[in-house]
């Protein structure tokens, strides 16, 4: 029974997407390259739509349950798509985005930690929404990147411990399997737009949330997300070092210099970013000692890597200026 409901709901977030590209096409809703671009083409932005109906459609076939969370994902979907289609003013965009987050959180009781893990946790939330923005300007990395993460917490879910319904998971994979479909591509179809990176930032922290609360390994958990984490952390911290403003949009991600400066393909890109993550993670079930160790040893590893990549980068292309 299971199955035909699945192979319902992907047709039904097919045809979710299918019909928002086609609408996206006739209203004009596309991302128009520039210098900070990674495409040459206008294409069809807020593909990622279809990542909100997954979980729309979850809490409609499950007695409407987790309201505050639904609530939230709302009101960041909707004004997340409204800035894909016409800019919102970044105050109202941030208000309304916090908002929403602050109910996402309570859905799980993050408030009612310990103060200081409270903090954290919101914090966490904070930076995870914003990272995941950065992964739409190269094709294929929101999508298989995300799937990754997905897999892995399917199988902590069902083999370590059971910390949501296991429903709530697939439909989100059967969206980014549709997103895939139309984003994995050489001449994408679609970007995930605003309204579908925030979306997936918001599913991703309500996992993660809910997993953490759920289990006693903790952050070490947080190791299913440490290549992409480490390089948006390491950019940060090199930004700030440059004294460049932070929260100006850029390209300067080791997957953007892949891409762009180093001329490797992009699908050849997220693909090397999704075979890392999913070689830690599976190292992360068989390291038989401190996961923290073992987190601690691939965050290590990771920035020595990217202080190497940065270097050459700059010295080939004078990045720095």
């Amino acid at each position: 029974m299971n199955g035909f409901i699945y192979l319902a709901i992907a047709a039904l977030l097919l045809a979710v997407e299918l019909l928002y590209i086609r609408l996206a096409k006739k209203w004009n809703i596309l991302d128009v390259p520039n210098e900070r671009s990674s495409h040459h083409a206008g294409t069809v932005r807020g593909g990622g739509v279809v990542f909100y109906a997954s979980c729309l459609f979850f809490f409609l076939t499950h007695h409407c349950v987790w309201p505050r969370f639904m609530l939230g994902m709302t009101l960041i979907a909707a004004v997340s798509l409204v800035d894909d289609v016409r800019s919102v003013r970044p105050n109202v965009r941030l208000l309304v985005q916090t908002i929403g987050l602050f109910l996402v959180l309570s859905q799980f009781g993050v408030f009612n930690l310990i103060g200081w893990k409270s903090f954290i946790a919101v914090l966490s939330a904070i930076c995870i929404l914003n990272v995941y923005n950065f992964m739409d300007g190269i094709n294929g990395m929101t999508g298989l990147y995300t799937l990754i993460a997905l897999l892995t917490l399917s199988y902590v879910n069902l083999f370590v411990v059971e910390f949501i319904p296991q429903d709530i998971i697939t439909y989100v994979c059967l969206a980014d399997l549709v997103f895939l479909c139309f984003n994995f591509r050489k001449h994408a179809l679609c970007f995930a737009g605003d309204v579908g990176a925030v979306s997936l930032g918001v599913i991703i922290v309500y996992l993660f949330g809910r997993l953490l609360q759920y289990s006693t390994a903790e952050i070490s958990y947080m190791t299913f997300l440490v290549v992409y984490g480490t390089d948006a952390g390491f950019s940060v911290i090199r930004r700030l070092y440059l004294k460049q403003n932070i929260f100006q949009p850029h390209r300067v991600f080791i997957f953007h210099l892949l891409a762009n400066e180093g001329g490797i393909p992009q699908l050849r890109v997220s693909l090397l970013y999704a075979a890392l993550q999913l070689l830690i993670n599976v190292g992360y079930f068989l390291f038989p000692y401190s996961k923290y160790l073992y987190m601690g040893f691939w965050v290590v590893v990771l920035l020595a890597a990217h202080i190497a990549i940065y270097r050459y980068f700059d010295k080939r292309y004078d990045l720095i200026k």
